[in-house]
């Protein structure tokens, strides 16, 4: 897979497909890419695990509905913020836990 393709998989693509598209792009040379694209794959791929764990307060009664309007902005958001900084070359940092370093 190309640099280009990767890096739209990466980011932007996690609005729909969420972590399984910023896994696919790590897995398919995401990991092998240098500077800030293989940084911000990555830190997509971080912030994408953790909110799959936030979203399992979501079957809690009535914090559940806000849990998952939250979820989903921030996913729409980061995803907005990361291809914009991928596409400039620039440095793109997400919240979430360190899952893959």
């Amino acid at each position: 897979m190309d640099e280009k393709a990767l890096k739209i998989f990466g980011t932007i693509l996690v609005i729909f497909l969420g972590v399984i598209a910023s896994l696919i792009a790590w897995c398919l040379g995401g990991k092998d890419l240098e500077g800030n694209a293989r940084e911000t794959i990555r830190q997509m791929l971080n912030f994408e695990i953790s909110l799959i764990i936030l979203s399992l307060l979501s079957i809690i009664p009535f914090v559940g509905l806000v849990v998952g309007l939250v979820v989903l902005i921030t996913n729409i958001v980061f995803g907005i913020k990361s291809f914009i900084a991928i596409n400039n070359d620039a440095p793109f940092k997400a919240p979430g836990y360190e899952f893959v370093k």
